[in-house]
């Protein structure tokens, strides 16, 4: 019985109509047999005669079986290829249908049932084809989407393992391929975003919050967490929902990027700070000295003379205070231009060392200038002119009395280097990487009561930013500074 059941059906076919021949050929044959001897004995013949009569009627008998046998599994076993055949066809189709391979199509032969078979099988696949072609451009369609996103999207099942995660939240939060799949704590592991996550998925509203990820560099996040709307309840879902599991389609968390806009707002109250700060003292002395004045100190010349110039002497840093904001606001602003062009520095430098000149005098410092035979540079003339100012100025001042100070400029790897160094206290190592950031001073005290406004150095870093140059700071207690302003050869 096992055997017959691994049998095709045109096997079976050719076994049935053997087992049905011989079956049906031995009581035949018998039959055939026992006439032909009541034959012989009833015409007395001799039992010899008939034992050979009956030995070749069985041998005629089983030769012509054995012809109809072997003539019914020929007929058997062709009728069984040709009608299984496109069975057989129709079986390799689905199997590689089934298997992934939508290209192939059923061969449309013969008529009735079966070439109506082939003909819904051609349509199956042509619909899946194409139901798979809509999921895939949907699918790209939503991937492209979610990868060209700045935000982060985060997308977690009912258990709160992640489903999904776009390229803007593998870069915030440093995910790696292995966090499918995972809990949000195992691949993020931050509480106050596990935290959110659980609350929303017991509220109906969304829940947000503002994390910290990361160490090295650590960003500053919004996020929203919501439930994600559940689809339309089908029978499977409803059986699923009456049999007590759930049917909960999970959240979804959205993250924006804050970091910079939590660095401006630092910067804005900072800047705001620092401004009411620098105009409270000038003021101040400004509004004393001419309160003085009216109470009676301009009777006497001598203090008169010296509150005027208090006046003077603090309307002059306002001024100075306020241009240097004005000039600052442009530039971080893009709204201040520069004439590039191939200029000579020596003249600037020149021109920058004579203006200073005096105020090097009255300080009793050695102003010197060392430029060697130079090639144009890729500047523009102001913008130099401002930022030597400020440097020789600050070097002028800082450096102390019966310091030297040298402007030094040289060709250097298809750069024009200039260099404002000064033999003064210098400044602490660990004032160095803050020294171009505005309202930075290194002696607060000091740099107030020489004029200082705090954004000088910031201006010029800018300033040579915008020349396609750059500047950098070395020094070391008690040898001094040098600031190096390095720009590009002319073109």
């Amino acid at each position: 019985m096992l055997v017959l059941r691994r049998l095709g059906m045109g096997a079976k076919l050719v076994a049935a109509t053997v087992f049905v021949l011989l079956v049906a050929g031995v009581p035949i044959e018998r039959l055939a047999a026992r006439d032909l001897e009541a034959a012989l004995l009833a015409e007395h013949s001799p039992r010899a005669a008939v034992d050979a009569a009956l030995s070749r009627s069985r041998r005629a008998m089983l030769f012509g079986m054995g012809a109809v046998i072997v003539v019914a599994i020929s007929v058997g076993a062709a009728t069984t290829f040709f009608i299984t055949r496109p069975i057989r066809r129709l079986t390799r189709f689905a199997l590689a249908m089934s298997e992934g391979d939508l290209s192939t199509r059923a061969p449309l032969r013969g008529s009735g049932e079966l070439r109506q078979l082939a003909r819904a099988l051609n349509h199956l696949t042509s619909e899946l084809s194409r139901s798979i072609a809509e999921v895939r451009t949907e699918r790209d369609l939503l991937a492209g989407i979610l990868d060209g996103m700045s935000e982060g999207v985060l997308v977690l099942d009912r258990d709160g393992r992640i489903l999904l995660a776009n390229r803007a939240l593998r870069a915030m939060a440093s995910l790696g391929e292995d966090a499918l799949g995972r809990s949000v704590i195992e691949s993020i592991r931050n509480a106050h975003l596990t935290e959110a996550i659980q609350l929303a998925g017991q509220r109906d509203d969304p829940v947000d919050v503002e994390v910290e990820l990361g160490r090295t560099l650590p960003r500053r996040l919004l996020v929203r967490v919501s439930r994600r709307k559940a689809p339309a309840i089908d029978a499977l879902d409803a059986r699923a929902e009456h049999d007590g599991a759930s049917t909960e389609p999970g959240l979804i968390a959205v993250f924006h990027d804050v970091t910079d806009l939590r660095r401006l707002e630092t910067i804005r109250t900072d800047f705001v700070a620092n401004v009411s700060h620098e105009l409270r003292t000038p003021v101040t002395a400004i509004s004393t000295a001419a309160e003085t004045l009216q109470l009676g100190a301009l009777q006497d010349p001598h203090e008169a003379a010296e509150f005027v110039d208090v006046i003077d002497r603090h309307a002059k840093r306002l001024r100075h205070l306020v241009d240097d904001l004005l000039d600052l606001s442009k530039i971080e602003a893009k709204n201040f231009r520069l004439a590039l062009a191939d200029l000579d520095v020596a003249p600037a430098i020149e021109h920058v060392t004579q203006l200073l000149a005096e105020a090097a005098r009255r300080r009793r410092v050695t102003l010197t200038v060392d430029a060697a035979a130079l090639p144009p540079a890729r500047c523009d003339r102001r913008a130099l002119e401002q930022v030597l100012m400020n440097l020789l100025d600050n070097a002028i001042k800082y450096a102390g009395e019966g310091a030297h100070v040298t402007v030094q400029a040289r060709s250097v790897d298809q750069q024009v280097t200039i260099a404002v160094v000064d033999d003064g206290p210098g400044i602490p190592p660990h004032h160095l990487g803050r020294i171009f950031e505005r309202f930075y001073r290194v002696d607060a005290g000091r740099s107030r009561d020489l004029g200082g406004t705090g954004l000088g150095l910031a201006i010029v870093k800018h300033l040579v930013e915008l020349m396609n140059g750059s500047i950098e700071v070395e020094s070391a207690i008690g040898r001094g500074t040098k600031f190096t302003v390095r720009l590009a050869h002319a073109a």
